[in-house]
């Protein structure tokens, strides 16, 4: 059986529930009943079993995984307690092979040292949680010696010989198949410099995109590698920066500026190039708060005008195929890598927001937080540099948001979305709203096997809400859990 990220991505609410207006005190779902106030209504039939999960994976990448010593133990098992059932991590190549091996196609070769990813796996297997390998970073003995400007690391000097690359997927995928590894990325972000040089070269006085050829051939030698160990995986291919340089406003000027991923997918198109791939893998940083509109002639495709990403995937060869959103996240700091940034609060609830726009589009099956811990470099971490969490790492364990979109007129239905990661198994959420100052409950819902739900909500007035558990996670007897609140607005005058 061909095994698929599909099968285990997803989550759908099993109820949905009309909420009581502000001025109730409390509703409750029963078996048969709906009680407001004094007033008893026939209330749907539980639900007789969960059906089928529609929430994308829940994942997290952690970069001190794959580049420092830090426990591969404790924080595997750190991310699997917040909920994740995926974590994606670098197996750079320059790091496993820092010496040309002699045999690059036999995972035992002297010259491969696999240490920390066997400790990384061996974790993931211990707490049950998938790994996605994104494979990237050019040996010094594998670069092209006619390329000798990176602005960042040699490490994103294109390889001499892609086939370097393949033999390279024949000894990772033999060592980690056996070991449950199936999902893997070729390369990351080979349309910016930081991880690919050169983009661009000077022909017939104009700057050509070149990157886009050698990730075709990188992209394909991979494919064939992992593909030839392991029919069943599954490799996601583009793994696109979400910002480009686009004409005739920014028009590329240098080796080392930076492709637009919908150009950098145009010229992958064209025939002769076209490398294959299970899913297309993008990651579309937001480059503003949440929004409704695109801005024409944006050079970035983020999480806010996604669209754009699929049209394009399907007017091309990948048509139809799924998306994996492999890194998203909100800085709470300015970096030179990422300029745009939040408050600490507004970075917990646009998590949340982000969830549940994901959750709307079943195309896409993967949801990878990017990352766990802040460093000097970037800032969109759960945890601060020095290990203390923000509000985010709660809301990732249990995000809910409402669907703002709908905001109206008192009595206008809302609908409510979240998720409440760590449970072991499907069971209530209650929706409260604050009165007072005093926390109410208004409805409870069932969450599906693996913690989706929802429920519809129609205020009378202005008012605070959020969402509560109590279960059984993976690894405690039981937990309590809260989400952190959101504003529901009533429109006067409408």
């Amino acid at each position: 059986m061909m095994r698929s990220v599909i099968p285990f991505a997803a989550l759908v609410a099993v109820a949905t529930v009309a909420a009581a207006a502000p001025t109730s005190v409390a509703t409750t779902t029963t078996t048969g009943t709906t009680t407001t106030g004094t007033t008893t209504t026939p209330a749907p039939p539980e639900p007789t079993r969960v059906p089928p999960a529609k929430s994308p994976i829940a994942s997290i990448q952690d970069d001190r995984l794959s580049y420092s010593t830090i426990s591969a133990d404790l924080r595997v098992r750190q991310m699997v307690e917040l909920g994740s059932r995926l974590i994606r991590t670098d197996l750079p190549w320059d790091y496993v092979a820092k010496t040309r091996p002699t045999d690059p196609k036999d995972q035992n070769d002297p010259a491969y040292d696999w240490t920390r990813m066997d400790q990384i796996v061996a974790a993931a297997n211990k707490y049950k949680v998938k790994i996605l390998f994104t494979v990237w970073g050019t040996p010094i003995w594998a670069k092209d010696p006619k390329v000798t400007d990176s602005p960042f690391w040699e490490r994103a000097i294109r390889p001499a010989n892609p086939a370097e690359f393949g033999d390279f997927a024949i000894a990772a995928a033999t060592r980690y198949a056996p070991r449950g590894v199936h999902l893997w990325e070729a390369w990351n972000e080979p349309n910016i410099p930081l991880f690919l040089v050169p983009q661009f070269e000077r022909k017939a006085g104009k700057w050509v995109n070149v990157s886009a050829k050698t990730y075709s051939a990188l992209a394909k030698s991979f494919w064939t590698g992992v593909k030839a160990v392991d029919p069943t995986a599954q490799i996601a291919g583009l793994v696109t920066a979400p910002v480009g340089e686009t004409c005739p406003a920014f028009c590329p000027d240098s080796a080392n500026d930076r492709t637009y991923p919908l150009e950098f997918l145009k010229i992958l198109d064209a025939p002769g190039l076209r490398p294959p791939m299970d899913a297309v893998s993008h990651h579309p940083y937001p480059q503003s708060g949440p929004r409704g509109y695109d801005f024409p002639g944006a050079g970035y495709v983020d999480l806010y005008n996604l669209s754009r990403l699929e049209k394009a995937v399907d007017a091309s060869y990948l048509k139809g195929k799924p998306l994996w959103l492999t890194e998203v996240g909100f800085s709470t700091a300015f970096t030179r890598n990422y300029s745009t940034y939040f408050s600490k609060a507004k970075q917990a609830e646009y998590l949340a927001d982000a969830y549940r726009r994901v959750r709307e589009n079943p195309r896409i099956k993967v949801l990878t937080w990017f990352f766990l811990q802040d460093n000097r470099e970037w800032t969109s971490g759960l945890l601060t540099i020095k290990g203390a969490k923000k509000p985010a790492y709660g809301a990732f364990a249990f995000p809910v948001s409402p669907d703002i979109r709908k905001t109206g007129p008192a009595g206008t239905p809302i609908t409510i979305l979240g998720q409440i990661r760590i449970a072991a198994a499907a069971g209530p959420v209650t929706i409260q709203r604050e009165v007072s100052r005093v926390w109410k409950n208004l409805a409870v819902v069932k969450t599906t096997t693996d913690g989706g739900f929802s429920a519809v909500v129609r205020p009378t007035e202005t008012a605070r809400y959020r969402a509560t558990w109590s279960g059984r996670s993976r690894f405690r007897a039981k937990e309590v859990r809260v989400s952190e609140p959101f504003t529901l607005r009533v429109l006067r005058g409408s």
